[in-house]
């Protein structure tokens, strides 16, 4: 399946299969973001599918918004589809709760 990082009114949601062979385009579309904004809003709610590759992706977004003191939420621990993959690869503290759009 493809994958598609939808902007909904400055909330950049990514919908799909987050795995290897999408990971790059990912990798290199929120690179650019946080070259450029000083907040960032992922929606994990519609991703169907979630590898390693792609919890690697999400390591760096958030390590690279932390060392530019970039704001960065992430959205859609609900999705039962990546929660378990998630808090194996101890990234439950990447998601937060209290973005209000």
């Amino acid at each position: 399946m493809e994958l598609q990082i939808v902007n909904n009114k400055g909330v950049f949601e990514i919908h799909g299969h987050f795995v290897m062979e999408n990971s790059n385009q990912v990798k290199d579309y929120f690179n650019t973001l946080l070259d450029t904004y000083y907040e960032i809003v992922i929606c994990l709610k519609k991703v169907k599918k979630i590898d390693d590759a792609a919890l690697n992706v999400m390591k760096f977004i958030s390590d690279k918004a932390t060392k530019r003191c970039k704001v960065l939420f992430v959205l859609g621990k609900e999705n039962k589809k990546i929660k378990r993959k998630f808090r194996r690869a101890n990234l439950n503290t990447i998601f937060r709760n209290e973005y209000t759009s």
